[in-house]
């Protein structure tokens, strides 16, 4: 007779959990702290297949994935910056509700030998290293360690996990990368978040943008490498960059110019290049048509003040098909500018935190706009809340009068 839905999987099977998988679950429920219940079901009946956060296969009753991300709120990430140890955000009391608290991560996962999911993420591993063990599960498709006090160096052996189609590492700067030539052994991963990770003396960093073809979405804000670091000096010209298509290299400091290799990228659709400096001798104008292919772009805390985004570009011709710019926190002041009511593809504008205080033009299809804490002062500045289109208006902490 086929069995009811699982309760962690939700899929049908029709087999019970193997003992072996079934006490390695309930060994690695006996080595955390498991604050308010995370795993309350695990044990209760001989089926693991119908524990919550266990999925298993719908035919061999397999475990194939665990779901243990620890239930909190992002906004309870960081303590105040007076808090910070060493530089680094605390992490003190930032887990109200589900959470695993353990010194490592128990040996005996090693026993779910078809795992393909794995999300440990924003549990508390009280800054012990990423355990090796993890290599052995060959099998994974999906790897989540984000967030989870981990401490060191990443294991080069994560390279030999060759089904890798997700990794995320990202963390607040506890755990460090010294090579990065094992990258280019996960041929089929696809989405690589590392924010957060030290990459400042990280060798073979390039690879990141070479030695991986199905890379979609590489995530690198706060690493604190610089552009010289990532794009090799050595690097043979004949190689081509990676089909990214989100690309996130925010809040690394950089300065300069603008990297040559983002322009060459030409299947990005998200770019976020957020709390860099760059210089700012490149033009908007010639960077927004060069960048064809996007929909997203964020350049907020850049010090955009010094782009020629003046009032004589009115006539600016933009080949643009961005629907979601992020300008905010910049020093944009006085005129509006002008040269974005040339850009008929957007759909959500961000200006929060800048000193604009003049009239807003006609934005033709703008469904979102956000000039809070701005310096206007006339309700007439603002009058393109009348029209119907616009679906959503955020003015506050402006000194709006009339």
């Amino acid at each position: 007779m086929m069995r009811n839905k699982c309760v962690g999987g939700g899929n049908l099977v029709t087999t019970s959990c193997s003992e072996k998988e079934r006490l390695a679950l309930v060994k690695f429920k006996h080595s955390v702290e498991d604050v308010n219940g995370m795993l309350s079901s695990w044990g209760i009946g001989n089926d693991c297949c119908r524990w919550e956060r266990v999925g298993c296969d719908i035919v061999t009753g397999r475990v194939v994935s665990l779901h243990l991300r620890a239930n909190s709120s992002d906004e309870d990430y960081m303590a105040g910056e007076d808090d910070w140890p060493d530089g680094h955000a605390s992490l003190v009391n930032i887990f109200d509700r589900y959470q695993l608290v353990g010194t490592e991560v128990n040996s005996c996962l090693a026993d779910l030998e078809n795992l393909k999911h794995l999300d440990l993420s924003g549990n508390d591993f009280q800054f012990n290293q990423i355990p090796r063990f993890i290599v052995s599960l060959k099998q994974l498709r999906y790897l989540n360690l984000s967030n989870a006090r981990f401490h060191g160096n990443i294991p080069h052996h994560i390279g030999n996990l060759s089904n890798l189609k997700v990794l995320d590492l990202s963390s607040w700067s506890y755990l460090k990368i010294d090579n990065m030539a094992w990258i280019s052994d996960l041929s089929k991963l696809e989405h690589l978040d590392l924010s957060g990770v030290d990459l400042s003396r990280t060798q073979n960093l390039d690879n990141l943008l070479y030695a991986i073809p199905s890379l979609l979405k590489l995530s690198l804000s706060r690493c604190g490498f610089s552009l010289a670091h990532l794009v090799s000096h050595h690097l043979n010209s004949s190689k081509e960059l990676v089909s990214i298509n989100h690309l996130d290299i925010s809040a690394n400091n950089f300065r300069g110019q603008l990297p040559s290799f983002v322009l060459n990228m030409t299947s990005l659709v998200s770019l976020d290049l957020s709390y860099n400096h760059f210089s700012m001798a490149w033009s908007f104008k010639r960077f927004i048509n060069m960048m064809s292919s996007l929909l997203e772009l964020r350049l907020s805390g850049c010090k955009l003040q010094r782009i020629n985004l003046s009032p004589h570009n009115l006539n600016y011709s933009i080949h643009s098909n961005i629907q979601h710019l992020d300008l905010s926190l910049n020093e944009i002041d006085g005129k509006f500018p002008y040269v974005l009511t040339n850009m008929s593809s957007l759909l959500s504008l961000d200006l929060y935190a800048n000193s604009l205080s003049s009239s807003i033009p006609v934005i033709p299809n703008l469904l979102k706009l956000d000039i809070s804490r701005n310096k206007f002062q006339q309700i007439e500045d603002v009058r393109i809340w009348e029209q119907c289109y616009l679906k959503e208006l955020i003015v506050s902490n402006n000194e709006l009068v009339g």
